[in-house]
């Protein structure tokens, strides 16, 4: 069995537990957001990783997974590309990549975001999924149509660049972390998206240290309208 296959099933194996889907909807996510992007606790399966180079790193079945949630990352088409995986409890983010993710863009929110991007329509790039999930909550809020996508660290990859410079109609709106990294990231992908004349600018919003889910954590929708006023 290939590594793809035998991830992909294994994650169509997996439950969710009411603790994790209770602690989604408190970070912002929806029903709908869980159910479309596949989002499971990670119970390891009896058939072990066809790859055994990764027993090592990870366990012949991922055990180093186990009763963590994971959230899968698809390609712009909808290809499995990986995962991203944390505790519900603690911050021990790790990311797992197919081979796959080393010629697409790897981006969170991948491939719910893609209709906005073929009908010319805004996009939103934040940094994680927990700011995904809030900026979607707002967005719908709004009933604005613009998409949300999540480039993971605060920069722009290579190949996120040129996906957005391949499909990008409308306009592109930096919403990283008011902090340090993020200014300094928004500052850099400004750079890199004007000079591949890609319209963009970046968002004001919060007050320093903030960001999207944070605000969601604060106060949720209605704090996110405050903080987002100018959108």
């Amino acid at each position: 069995m290939a590594l793809t296959e035998w991830l992909r099933a294994a994650l169509e194996a997996s439950p969710l537990t009411e603790e994790a889907r209770d602690y989604l909807m408190g970070r912002a996510a929806t029903p709908e957001i869980i159910d479309t992007w596949g989002i499971k606790v990670w119970d390891p399966p009896l058939e072990p990783c066809p790859q055994r180079n990764l027993h090592e790193h990870y366990g012949a079945h991922f055990e180093r997974f186990e009763g963590k949630v994971i959230y899968p990352l698809y390609n712009p088409r909808g290809k499995l590309l990986g995962f991203d995986s944390r505790h519900i409890d603690r911050k021990d983010d790790v990311r797992f990549l197919l081979p796959e993710s080393h010629w697409n863009p790897v981006w969170i929110g991948m491939p719910f975001a893609m209709e906005a991007l073929w009908e010319g329509r805004d996009l939103i790039v934040v940094e994680g999924r927990y700011d995904v999930f809030a900026m979607l909550r707002l967005l719908a809020a709004i009933e604005s149509d613009k998409g949300v996508l999540g480039s993971g660290p605060a920069r722009l990859s290579w190949k996120q660049t040129e996906h957005l410079y391949r499909w990008m109609r409308g306009h592109v709106y930096m919403v990283y972390d008011n902090d340090d990294p993020g200014k300094k990231g928004t500052a850099d992908a400004l750079e890199v998206l004007s000079r591949r004349q890609v319209p963009c600018s970046r968002l004001p919003y919060g007050k320093s240290g903030d960001d999207p889910g944070l605000i969601w954590d604060r106060g949720g929708v209605e704090a996110l309208r405050t903080a987002f006023r100018y959108l």
